[in-house]
């Protein structure tokens, strides 16, 4: 992203996400949230994790569907989940950000996702009141999908898709997180370390006249991505609100914190890298 990392397409992504997807009508996820010594973009560091991953394992699911998922935290502090943009109750065990689960303490949620739910690319991330952008910039973030129409699409249905869920993070030598300054937590804290999908320079492959579907999150606290992908223009197909009635070329695209996208690229030029950009942006 810019000089601090970027996507080459070329070689197959290694993603680090486990998919949870329930095909009875009901999916039960477990997760541990944990500081946990982990490898990110080549470099060790103490972050927050869901399952010792960073992103979070990917959690799939359908209209309809009934999701239960236990989270335990192993946290030195209270947690929680919010499941970012789904269309369920902020009360009880759903989505229920006033909820607080203490250290050492496991919390069963559980919500029917509605039947007309829209299909998209969602993410959930811890929401206690005073620690979301502490924990949010540590690491605790994961992709949620809802499958539906769109993911049918002939034209879509058999295209390789592959999840970039953009994290920055500011780091001492020795992997410790720094912790913001003053006027950064009144302004935004932005970390130097940029990754995708806890890599500086993922690669993903696509054939010439071939196509890839990039699901992007920004899962960063504060920063702003205004992305451009070298020599091929973008096909918006989906945003937070899920897809849009036909595909939009766009030239570039930009995401703030907490925004999400659904773009098609097809291979138009010859053998080489094409790196995806993160541009300047005030």
């Amino acid at each position: 992203m810019g000089a601090s990392a970027a996507l080459l397409l070329r070689s197959q992504l290694t993603g680090q996400q486990d998919v949870s997807l329930a095909g009875s009508g009901l999916v039960d996820v477990s997760l541990t949230a944990a500081s946990t010594w982990l490898s990110v973009a080549s470099r060790q560091a103490l972050l927050y994790s869901y399952d010792g991953q960073v992103p979070g394992p990917l959690i799939e699911a359908r209209a309809g569907d009934t999701v239960r998922l236990r989270l335990k935290n192993e946290l030195p502090e209270p947690t929680n989940l919010h499941y970012h943009g789904l269309h369920v109750p902020p009360t009880g065990h759903a989505d229920n950000s006033f909820l607080e689960i203490p250290p050492g303490e496991t919390l069963m949620y559980e919500f029917t996702l509605p039947a007309g739910h829209p299909a998209g690319t969602f993410w959930y991330h811890p929401h206690v009141h005073g620690l979301v952008a502490r924990q949010v910039s540590r690491g605790l973030a994961g992709a949620f999908v809802v499958r539906g129409e769109l993911d049918a699409t002939p034209e879509i249905r058999d295209t390789p898709e592959h999840f970039l869920v953009l994290q920055d993070f500011d780091l001492y030598a020795d992997g410790l997180v720094r912790e913001p300054r003053f006027m950064e937590r009144m302004q935004g804290r932005e970390g130097p370390l940029v990754t995708l999908s806890a890599e500086r320079n993922p690669r993903i492959s696509i054939q010439q006249g071939g196509w890839v579907r990039l699901r992007i999150v920004n899962a960063s606290s504060s920063r702003f991505y205004r992305l451009r992908l070298e020599e091929h223009p973008l096909h918006l197909i989906a945003t937070d609100g899920g897809a849009v009635p036909s595909p939009i070329g766009v030239e570039e695209i930009l995401l703030v914190p907490g925004e999400r996208t659904d773009v098609l690229v097809q291979g138009q030029r010859g053998d080489g890298d094409y790196l995806l950009l993160n541009l300047p942006y005030n």
